[in-house]
């Protein structure tokens, strides 16, 4: 090849590529002029499976949007912005619209109401003024007491599932009301063979004012002729509560709410049992704070008659003193029925024989 020739296209590639980055325009782009692409994400309402599934079910019977659309419209109307703003202008000339546009805006959106709460009754407390009670007190014996014949090394067995209960003596307790303040006097007397042992009657009285928290003692003694006398001194304004047992006296802090051992049982009139678990009591020997469970309810029938009632219970599982108390609705939480069980599970029962309630005019 002749070299002019090779001369020849070099310069003509030359010129093709002068030719070809001529049309092509390099210049700084005007930051001033540029805007930004914005892309806005419109939130689209959730399709649930059941619209879904009613979808599906419309194409296999041929039913299209447009076939619905008339009762679409009468069912969800359209409503436009201006609508909106005109009904939200005019609600002070006509509250209907407040509620008309709540409605439409949103189904789930309704104005919750007001719910009812019935006013609590009148304690029962409140309404009495006095109450007689008497009870026939039963003693049944542990499982490994009575006739030799009775005892079972174990306890109780399917062939001995009764145990012996006697009755031995009746108690009669007296709840009087003077003004804002209360009466509790407690006698129990023995019958037949037990009355050749405890000849004589064991009292009890409690005596104090009312408030709105209920019963609130002063004084109670617990007598048993005349060697046993204990007596609890309540001291309210230096939160104080005294004991005095066999000439010696002992001193606690008082804790609001403390009962004695007679006033515990009206304290119930006016404070829900369920609501009030925990009780301070003191019988004139001790003072400590007794923890009531729930047992059951239900319906008992009682030499009064049959009675709806509540069963509570103080125990502990590694103690077998156990107190039971049935209190009846009907009176007042009143307690009908005491069941006591001693460490050698013997039993002492109170159960309600006669009762007369006397209310305030």
């Amino acid at each position: 090849m002749k070299p002019y020739y090779l001369f020849i296209g070099i310069l003509l590639s030359l010129l093709i590529h002068i030719l070809f980055f001529s049309n092509i325009s390099l210049y700084e782009i005007d930051k001033s002029t540029h805007q930004d692409l914005i892309v806005e994400l419109i939130a689209m309402p959730p399709i649930s499976s059941e619209n879904l599934i009613a979808k599906s079910e419309n194409r296999k019977k041929g039913i299209t949007k447009a076939s619905r659309e008339p009762e679409l419209k009468e069912a969800h109307p359209i409503i436009t912005e201006n609508q909106i703003e005109s009904s939200s202008s005019n609600l002070s000339e006509n509250p209907q619209r407040e509620e008309l546009r709540k409605e439409i805006l949103c189904d789930l959106c309704q104005p919750v109401k007001d719910i009812l709460i019935p006013e609590e009754e009148d304690s029962y407390g409140e309404k009495i003024q006095s109450i007689k009670i008497q009870y026939k007190v039963l003693h049944e014996l542990g499982p490994n007491k009575g006739s030799i014949n009775n005892v079972k090394p174990f306890g109780q067995s399917k062939e001995n599932k009764k145990n012996i209960r006697n009755e031995v003596g009746t108690l009669d307790i007296n709840y009087l009301i003077d003004g804002n303040n209360y009466t509790i006097t407690y006698e129990a007397k023995a019958n037949g063979l037990t009355s050749l042992i405890y000849s004589k009657p064991l009292i009890q009285r409690s005596e104090g004012s009312i408030n709105e928290y209920g019963l609130k003692p002063d004084y109670y003694i617990y007598e048993y002729g005349q060697k046993k006398k204990n007596e609890a001194f309540f001291d309210w304004k230096k939160q104080k509560l005294k004991i005095v047992r066999k000439s010696e006296e002992k001193l606690f802090n008082l804790i609001e709410g403390t009962q004695d051992q007679l006033s515990f049982m009206f304290q119930f009139m006016f404070l829900n049992p369920l609501n009030k678990m925990q009780m301070p009591i003191t019988n004139a020997k001790i003072f400590k704070t007794y923890n009531y469970q729930y047992i059951d309810e239900g319906i008992m029938t009682t030499d009064i008659g049959n009675i709806n009632f509540i069963h509570v219970a103080k125990f502990n599982y590694q103690d077998p003193e156990r107190i039971d108390l049935w209190l009846a609705k009907d009176y007042g939480f009143l307690p009908f029925k005491i069941s006591i069980t001693d460490e050698d599970l013997s039993i002492i029962i109170q159960e309600v024989h006669q009762i007369q309630v006397k209310k305030n005019d």
